[in-house]
């Protein structure tokens, strides 16, 4: 079945069956493997998108629950004010070690200030 989702702003159309994750739609169809597989039960956060700012495992969202949502992955979000503010932080002080982990992180971060510009500890 042929899905069109908006995926980094650009309007892609897929065919594949609905229930079909939307973590291997980006990776093995439309060849976007930033996002990555981790656990496969939404526990570990390697397969975090942004479906409309919201972060979303990927690993348990199914293409046609994604709807008219716009996805955001971690190829395009350094284009975001607060992605941009995360990845030079990464940078900056030396974050990476393996790397695999990465994206999700960046992306659950991201989210977070894009919401709350200052969180505080609690």
């Amino acid at each position: 079945m042929a899905f069109t989702i908006k995926v980094n702003g650009v309007d892609r159309t897929v065919d594949v069956d609905g229930d079909t994750p939307l973590l291997w739609v980006l990776r093995d169809v439309l060849g976007m493997t930033g996002t990555k597989f981790g656990c496969g039960m939404a526990l570990c956060g390697a397969c975090t998108v942004h479906l409309d700012g919201a972060p979303t495992r990927s690993c348990i969202t199914t293409i046609d629950s994604v709807g008219s949502a716009a996805v955001t992955t971690i190829e395009a979000i350094g284009d975001t004010p607060a992605g941009q503010k995360i990845q030079k932080a990464w940078l900056d002080v030396e974050v990476v070690q393996c790397g695999y982990c990465q994206p999700g992180q960046i992306m659950s971060a991201s989210a977070l200030l894009a919401g709350n510009p200052h969180p505080r500890d609690c």
